[in-house]
């Protein structure tokens, strides 16, 4: 009776003390996981990257803050911040670098995210999210393309990292005239789905507003206020699985620029082939996100962490 009341003592313990985040148990110094390690910053606790069931609980990560309407103009100090000052309060700014180092800055009035080579000769990019989840809404952004050589790719995405949907925009080197729309559910990547934009001036050099209109029924894709494509929920329904495959989970909208020459012989073909690295830099540019949520005042649920 002893030895199994020692047993259950024990299992008990390895309950409360949380899952295994990789080879370790986060403890409470360093409470959140992340990708098998373990800290206490908002590179491991913020929601967006917090991996709540291998953490020391579910409650270690941080609250996810909802939308709100807003707009974030990046030549002001508030719309953005480097994770690694971020305290997880989205007042105090609404689109951080989702990881350290950081090539993702504001200059120049805008946001700007660049693609650096790396000693290995492959190139490191940015990632840049907002602090609010969105579960439906207008998104809309002036963003300049930094994908000026095949291989770089840019992106405006909102998506949910671990439902695996997505919304997204991207750029390719290779094509500068267009942008690329396309969407995914859980994670089931159908690139034949992809729809190009009307021809564009040259996305590199100029400015143009992108806008994706989500809402419970349907998908709106749009340049400078001209609409080119729409995916309905009720064309999206598998027979055999039972499902509509639309994108419904509450979501990050997010910009990043990488490197897709690097990738598998598929991707890079798609982005256009390596990089080339004599044509740098590669910045992508933002000046201004708007955002309109189709659900309304969710901001009372939100509590900053201790501190914020």
């Amino acid at each position: 009776t002893t030895l199994l009341c020692l047993i259950s003592a024990l299992a008990l313990s390895s309950t409360v003390l949380g899952a295994k985040c990789g080879n370790q148990d986060c403890g409470k110094d360093t409470p959140c996981c992340v990708k098998g390690f373990c800290n206490r910053n908002a590179m491991y606790c913020a929601p967006f990257n917090c991996e709540a069931e291998n953490s020391l609980s579910p409650q270690s990560c941080w609250n996810t803050a909802h939308c709100v309407d807003d707009v974030a103009d990046f030549s002001h100090a508030e719309s953005f911040a480097q994770i690694a000052s971020y305290k997880g309060n989205p007042r105090a700014a609404k689109y951080v670098s989702k990881f350290e180092p950081s090539n993702a800055r504001q200059a120049n009035g805008q946001l700007e995210l660049q693609l650096v080579k790396q000693a290995d000769g492959k190139g490191f990019g940015a990632v840049v999210i907002g602090t609010r989840a969105i579960q439906y809404g207008t998104v809309t952004a002036d963003i300049r393309s930094g994908s000026t050589s095949g291989g770089v790719v840019s992106s405006f995405i909102i998506r949910n990292d671990k439902a695996g949907d997505e919304i997204d925009f991207e750029w390719v080197g290779q094509d500068p005239a267009t942008v690329q729309s396309n969407y995914y559910w859980r994670n089931q990547l159908d690139y034949t789905k992809m729809v190009r934009s009307p021809a564009l001036t040259d996305t590199t050099k100029n400015y143009h507003r992108y806008q994706i209109q989500w809402t419970p029924e349907e998908i709106v894709w749009a340049v400078d206020n001209k609409p080119f494509r729409v995916v309905r929920r009720s064309e999206t329904w598998d027979p055999a699985a039972k499902v509509f495959k639309f994108p419904d989970s509450e979501s990050y909208v997010s910009f990043s620029i990488w490197d897709g020459g690097a990738g598998e012989k598929g991707t890079a073909d798609w982005a256009g082939g390596k990089v080339n690295w004599g044509a740098m830099p590669f910045v992508m540019g933002v000046k201004q996100l708007s955002v309109s949520c189709h659900f309304k005042g969710n901001d009372t649920t939100h509590v900053p962490p201790p501190g914020a």
